[in-house]
């Protein structure tokens, strides 16, 4: 019995290494990011980002390309006539 006990203990042991080694740092990552959110300054810091981000897309004339603007059209359309909503054009 004595030596059933030390083979579950050992196997324990094994797995609890190998969960730390591959599932707890990819959750340990999630969870600094989450806590990184929670910083007033991180939040600030992210909120500058995007309206500095949002500046530089107004200051642009064309949003689109030629290509990427016949693409969305297309894809609206599709939506537009499958919902079968009435559009003013």
């Amino acid at each position: 019995m004595r030596e059933y006990t030390i083979k579950i203990t050992i196997a324990l042991i094994a797995l609890y290494i190998l969960f730390k080694f591959t599932v707890g740092s990819v959750i340990n990552t999630y969870v600094t990011k989450v806590k990184s959110l929670t910083d007033y300054s991180q939040r600030t810091e992210i909120k500058d980002k995007i309206l500095q981000e949002m500046k530089k897309g107004n200051e642009k004339e064309n949003f689109f390309n030629e290509e990427e603007k016949v693409i969305i059209s297309n894809f609206l359309n599709k939506i537009i006539n499958e919902l079968d909503l009435k559009v003013n054009k």
